[in-house]
């Protein structure tokens, strides 16, 4: 991929996050981070809080499965592969927390200021600063894009 397309797609994907964190602060409210206010199933275990450091909502299990559908759609165009399924699957990853990072610095309530542990109850384990899930998915999506690279 050349650096063209490859700017073109990073600058996609950061208004598509944008967009994506404004329409769930409309879903969710100011105040309903983490689906709290919406009627959805919850699965808390050993998984969801090894993969997530949290609960799994309904409303965000769909919602991914939506978007990891949106980033597949390429494949309907171009021919598939496992290198291009890598880059995908590292792609969403980072998408994940850019999304995430923008619905707090998009929400009144919160904003950049009080993205910490002690505002956020859903973001319930943090390491240096990020919660949690934001390592996970910087690790997985690490690897991978460095799969996909290969």
């Amino acid at each position: 991929m050349d650096l063209a397309v490859l700017i073109k797609v990073i600058a996609f994907l950061l208004v598509l996050a944008a967009v994506h964190a404004k329409l769930e602060l409309q879903i969710e409210g100011l105040k309903g981070g983490w689906a709290i206010r919406l009627p959805c199933w919850r699965v808390d275990n050993v998984f969801t809080q090894l993969l997530l450091g949290k609960e799994l909502t309904g409303y965000h299990f769909y919602l991914m499965a939506v978007f990891l559908m949106i980033f597949h759609s390429p494949f309907l165009f171009i021919d598939y592969s496992i290198q291009k399924e890598f880059l995908c699957l590292g792609a969403f990853c980072y998408y994940w927390i850019v999304e995430d990072f923008f619905w707090f610095a998009e929400n009144g309530l919160y904003g950049i200021r009080n993205f910490r542990p002690n505002r956020i109850y859903w973001h319930r384990r943090w390491f240096l600063l990020l919660p949690v899930s934001y390592w996970t998915s910087i690790i997985l999506g690490g690897i991978f894009l460095c799969v996909g690279l290969l």
